[in-house]
């Protein structure tokens, strides 16, 4: 396979970004509103739930609160795949007309929410398989550790725990970067669902691609969590405070508040995220494979 350049995609990325700001946010801003809306309606009945079942004692209606907000991701999903599907084609270089309000929910859209969730659910079944196998080696290791003395045991233990923590952590990551960098373009260029046709194409990328990740995807995101540190102060759950149910439930309360600026921080930055990401991804599956000669611009 070929390779990713490093500096070229990322100059791709921040041009494509900075060079078609206005286009980008024609495409995303109706379906984002929409992200937004729901998640700050979603998210304060939540808050509002888990601080009452905690006073409570009631975990069950946690459960529920819970299920509310798992149900809106899997409906935000929809808004999302319109996102992806517009900017990626945007970012390969389509010569489709881009239109103010853009809200469309075509055959596209459904495909990609369709690789979102493959994506999610391949991810989910191998980070558990190589958690459950990490745990029974873990276990192995340390009943045998237990034959070399109490203390020196604990420290063996403690030890090989750590680094196989510290494994399985690098072996999600990569998997993860793998799987992920590519599916947009492959699903809106190729018109398909594969996982493998992105997990083939990476090969011998991953360093490239990480070195790509950091330097458009970190920033932003840095950003993010330190206007909404800035936003919510001294009112974020502390670790300490992570183990007290009760405490938890009033750090959530005091939070509701700040949830219109939060909401509004993520609907203004989002051109920024999905325009580098995207714009990154585009541009390393436009070098790994060329344009066919019958690409118009206009698949559906």
């Amino acid at each position: 396979m070929g390779k990713i350049p490093v500096g070229t995609t990322i100059g791709y990325a921040y041009g494509f970004t900075f060079g078609h700001l206005g286009q980008i946010i024609a495409q995303i801003w109706l379906p984002m509103l929409v992200v937004t809306a729901g998640g700050y309606f979603g998210a304060a009945p939540y808050y509002e739930s888990f601080s009452r079942a905690a006073a409570e004692n009631n975990p069950a209606a946690i459960g529920q609160a819970f299920t509310l907000l798992l149900l809106f991701a899997f409906v935000s999903l929809i808004f999302y795949a319109m996102i992806y599907v517009a900017v990626t084609r945007l970012a390969l270089g389509e010569t489709r007309p881009v239109n103010f309000i853009h809200f469309s929910l075509g055959v596209a859209e459904w495909r990609m929410c369709g690789a979102v969730l493959g994506l999610i659910f391949a991810l989910f079944v191998i980070a558990a398989v190589v958690v459950l196998a990490a745990g029974l080696v873990a276990g192995l290791i340390g009943g045998l550790a237990k034959g070399l003395g109490v203390g020196l045991a604990k420290t063996t233990a403690v030890g090989i725990g750590g680094a196989i923590m510290l494994i399985v952590y690098a072996a999600l990551i990569y998997i993860a970067v793998r799987l992920s960098f590519l599916v947009a373009p492959v699903t809106v260029a190729e018109e398909r669902i594969s996982l493998v046709r992105g997990w083939q194409l990476s090969r011998g990328n991953f360093w490239r691609m990480a070195a790509v990740l950091a330097v458009t995807l970190l920033p932003v995101a840095l950003l993010m969590v330190g206007l909404e540190y800035a936003i919510v102060g001294g009112n974020a759950v502390t670790p300490k405070e992570a183990g007290d149910l009760a405490a938890v439930a009033s750090r959530m309360q005091q939070m509701k508040s700040h949830l219109p600026m939060i909401s509004g921080l993520g609907f203004v930055l989002s051109p920024f995220m999905f325009g580098l990401t995207l714009g990154a991804s585009a541009f390393a599956y436009r070098t790994l494979v060329p344009p066919p000669e019958n690409w118009t611009g206009q698949a559906g």
